[in-house]
């Protein structure tokens, strides 16, 4: 069979065992590559830690501290332009190329590229720059820098041929910012085998926390833990809680907040809540079973600017969800629509305290649905991946 055109899939991670984003690219290289009718070229960072794949281009990278900012601007520029030499030594006219919205100066690269060299672009959407930025109080709304880049972004998200988002909320969002009106969603694909189903009682971190025998129902939030996940507001909310004796907060996971996270939870020194650290991707199930029930939360104001995909993974491992986030969010309507778990909106303290409280007092007697088997009937990974080949074929 002859091939018309090569597809570059672009990304900074590839690999499951490096988080979430890599896990997704992973799933998405090895569909593409079982199709016969394209060739399809990974272009990526090296990860030593990482087998070498046949079909991948790689760029290497030094370590850098992603918790100081000159540290973080100065890697995205050298990965960058190690990426900017690659894309031109190997992509032709008429190619399609596929990339996330990370590294962030990416986008800038395969917009400039694109006018130069022709290709056709498809744009999967998992961060909408710069309003996270402002969501997570990196820039202000006012500043010269924010609208600056307000601009160039507005312009590179119009310029792919097709936009992929994770949300409905974030679709509306892309298609206002890009004045386009054909932004399409395809929710996050999570393969339901990758992970287990454990109970509680059996699970090693909360044995070793010393409660899975625990009577208290224990709420875990695990995954990165960021600037915009609202974690500031949920401590004050637990601290708000009249049901806290009869529950236990556990967090997992690594991030920029993670500093003030523990300077937080020791200014309260409430045993029921506890920073356990981080767990490595390959022990993402371990991690998920570690509760009850899983937090996932976002900060006010990222309505549109981000979808998280633990959501996915607790589904997988069959918890029911604590969301906390903009009623418009994707999760949020999934959680309510589905009846996998409690929602409240991030804005109020004392909300968020009572529904925490409510959800203490219902679990054992909740009739909720199986989010793993929601999971299975509505977002699976086959459906999400089968649409995006059948996009990617389209420009083939």
């Amino acid at each position: 069979m002859t091939v018309s055109k090569k597809l570059f899939l672009i990304t900074e991670f590839h690999s499951s065992s490096q988080n979430s984003t890599g896990y997704l690219i992973e799933k998405l290289n090895k569909a593409l590559l079982d199709q016969k009718d394209f060739k399809t070229v990974l272009l990526t960072k090296k990860d030593e830690t990482i087998i070498t794949q046949p079909n991948a281009i790689y760029v290497r990278q030094s370590d850098y501290n992603k918790n100081r900012l000159i540290s973080r601007i100065w890697h995205e520029l050298s990965l960058n332009s190690k990426f900017l030499i690659k894309s031109i030594q190997n992509i032709s006219k008429d190619d399609l190329v596929i990339t996330g919205t990370n590294p962030t100066f990416l986008l800038f690269i395969i917009f400039l590229l694109k006018k130069y060299i022709k290709f056709d672009w498809i744009l999967l959407v998992h961060d909408v720059f710069p309003e996270n930025l402002v969501a997570s109080k990196t820039l202000s709304k006012d500043s010269l820098a924010y609208n600056f880049l307000k601009v160039a972004f507005d312009k590179i998200y119009a310029s792919p041929n097709r936009v992929i988002t994770i949300g409905k909320d974030m679709q509306q969002l892309i298609n206002k910012k890009a004045k386009r009106n054909d932004a399409e969603v395809v929710p996050n694909w999570i393969d339901v085998k990758d992970i287990e189903v454990e109970s509680k009682y059996d699970n090693q971190i909360l044995k070793q926390l010393g409660l899975n025998n625990d009577n208290k129902v224990v709420f875990s939030f695990f995954g990165n833990i960021g600037r915009v996940q609202g974690l500031e507001n949920l401590i004050e909310a637990i601290n708000h809680m009249k049901e806290l004796e009869n529950a236990k907060f556990v967090f997992i996971g690594d991030g920029a907040y993670v500093e003030r996270l523990e300077s937080v939870i020791s200014e309260l020194g409430k045993e029921n809540i506890i920073y356990y650290g981080k767990v490595e991707q390959q022990q993402k199930s371990l991690g998920l079973n570690a509760c009850d029930i899983s937090i996932v939360t976002l900060a006010d104001g990222m309505l549109g600017l981000g979808v998280p995909s633990k959501a996915y993974y607790s589904m997988a491992a069959d918890k029911p969800l604590f969301c906390i986030m903009d009623k418009e969010s994707e999760i949020y309507s999934m959680v309510d629509e589905n009846n996998i778990g409690w929602v409240v909106e991030p804005k109020n303290i004392q909300e968020v305290a009572q529904t925490l409280d409510q959800a203490v007092k219902e679990f054992n007697n909740s009739n909720f649905n199986s989010p793993r088997k929601i999971l299975i009937e509505k977002y699976s990974d086959t459906k999400s991946i089968d649409k995006l080949i059948s996009i990617v074929r389209s420009y083939i």
